[in-house]
């Protein structure tokens, strides 16, 4: 009696999981949205209790749940496998920047720490969000990262903010939606002759309504109309798995490094979600992409990354969109 129940309560999990994992690819609404984002988790909790069914019970027809668990597990690989930059030869020549995103949690206190850590990792461009914990060290970290936008450059809030060790040319502020100001951060560098646009971005939480898909399509449209080599940084609240990011990265041709690191929540890594992103659109290349071993008081950890560009000037002219 009590086997029998234990099964009929794992395959009602396991159809359960299976069906809330094909949601995403059969509705367009936030909370397909907001699941689509969670699938690799689904397949593997749908993989997990469909083994544990047929070796409970022991019956043929119980393959059929762990076939198509493993079905979806195949899906999730694709998905992130078309998303993924394509994997190019090394080359000595080419430029290599060290690159830092952090949402850093504006009601952080460990505004100093942070500033000290950014000062000592010497890389070439940081992308900060919820930057207020900084304000009291722009003097400092400006001596080492001279150019910057955000934190009263631009604007007055200390919010979303670039520093760079190259000049920001064209940069301006803009918003995606009517739920957040000034969420979108565009500027150009040039990097021994190559030129390069850099792209911040911070989105509503996907389940804020249908915000984040309206959000996406905004900054889809000004993506689309730059030319040459991307580096997009941010958090995005969601996965690359959430249907609205591969439509948003299929739009830009912005591609994402195979392994994207787990980012939150900060207490339980290894059963997180990669919500913070770096994406790069060619023939900018991510090297390499590491998580931020220390959150330092932040409830998402940071990222690192080493994105490479040909050193020679041939990758085109980045020609930044009109804010809106």
């Amino acid at each position: 009696m009590i086997m029998t129940l234990l099964s009929t309560l794992i395959g009602v999990c396991a159809i359960l999981a299976l069906l809330l994992g094909l949601l995403p690819s059969l509705a367009d609404n936030w909370p397909a949205a907001f699941l689509g984002g969670i699938r690799a988790h689904l397949a593997a909790a749908a993989l997990l209790f469909s083994l544990s069914l047929l070796f409970l019970a022991r019956s043929a027809w119980l393959a059929l749940p762990l076939a198509a668990s493993v079905m979806m597990c195949l899906w999730v690989w694709h998905l992130n496998e078309r998303t993924s930059q394509s994997t190019i030869m090394a080359e000595e020549d080419r430029r290599r920047l060290k690159v830092i995103e952090f949402n850093i949690l504006r009601t952080n206190r460990n505004g100093a720490e942070i500033a000290r850590w950014l000062e000592e990792a010497d890389a070439d461009i940081i992308y900060t969000l919820e930057s207020r914990p900084l304000a009291d060290e722009l003097s400092a970290l400006s001596k080492v990262y001279p150019y910057r936008a955000g934190c009263g450059v631009l604007v007055s809030a200390c919010d979303m903010m670039v520093m760079s060790k190259f000049p920001l040319d064209r940069a301006q502020f803009g918003s995606m939606g009517r739920l957040y100001h000034n969420r979108f951060l565009q500027a150009a560098i040039s990097v021994n002759g190559t030129h390069l646009t850099i792209v911040a971005m911070h989105l509503a939480k996907p389940y804020f309504d249908v915000h984040q898909s309206k959000e996406l399509r905004s900054a889809a449209a000004r993506l689309k109309k730059i030319e040459g080599p991307i580096i997009v940084a941010g958090d995005f609240n969601s996965s690359l798995l959430s249907p609205d990011i591969q439509s948003f990265l299929m739009q830009t041709g912005l591609r994402s490094y195979w392994d994207e690191p787990r980012t939150w929540p900060v207490n339980a890594p290894a059963l997180g979600l990669p919500i913070d992103h770096i994406f790069v659109r060619s023939p900018a290349y991510i090297e390499r992409l590491d998580r931020i071993e220390d959150n330092m008081g932040s409830n998402h950890y940071g990222l690192e990354a080493e994105v490479s560009l040909p050193s020679l000037a041939d990758s085109g002219i980045s020609r930044p969109a009109n804010s809106q």
